[in-house]
């Protein structure tokens, strides 16, 4: 009898490393919102789904905020225009060397440094405002977001988890719960 309640160590420990992992997955791959006792469960719909939905939007709403940027240029409280006087500053500075040209008055060595300050900014405001628009219009990045959200849902995300990584867990646990459960059998029998 003694060697049988030794041996459910061993079950109990499976059982507990299982239980475990497939909580896991269930706090990942939840579907639902799930209730208990009419209280709602807070860990449901699972972590993947909800992060899932929030990345495809915010991806969304980040490329959306970024075209109206590009098209309204009056707009100087946005991080494109941020991004076009950071730049015309760090140019300005790096043109300090025009101070060290001699014989030029301080007038016409401040203007030359606006100028090149203002050309770079203009490049930039061309290239942000412009160009990269133009090339999320051609390459139809908005398609290809929902594509990749249809394409990546849950189910898809789900089956590539449970076959490239739970499986592999779920013998990793077994292994490491088999050895503990054969520590815990002997120790039980050495204080019996």
């Amino acid at each position: 009898m003694i060697a049988l309640k030794s041996i459910s160590f061993i079950l109990w420990n499976m059982l507990l490393g299982t239980l475990i992992l497939l909580s896991v997955d269930w706090l990942l791959f939840n579907l639902k919102r799930r209730h208990f006792l009419g209280i709602h469960i807070p860990f449901t719909p699972g972590f993947i789904v909800r992060k899932r939905e929030w990345l495809f939007n915010k991806v969304r709403d980040l490329l959306h905020d970024y075209l109206e940027q590009a098209e309204n240029k009056q707009n100087k409280s946005g991080y494109l225009s941020k991004w076009e006087q950071k730049i015309r500053d760090t140019v300005y500075e790096k043109a300090e060397f025009v101070n060290g040209w001699p014989l030029l008055p301080k007038k016409l060595k401040d203007k030359i440094r606006n100028m090149l300050a203002d050309s770079v900014k203009g490049i930039a405001s061309k290239i942000l405002r412009r160009t990269v628009p133009h090339l999320i219009e051609q390459w139809r990045v908005e398609y290809r977001i929902d594509e990749f959200d249809a394409k990546f849902d849950v189910a898809f995300l789900k089956k590539y988890w449970r076959k490239y990584v739970l499986k592999y867990l779920l013998w990793f646990f077994w292994v490491i719960n088999f050895l503990i459960g054969i520590m815990n059998m002997i120790w039980f029998l050495i204080l019996i």
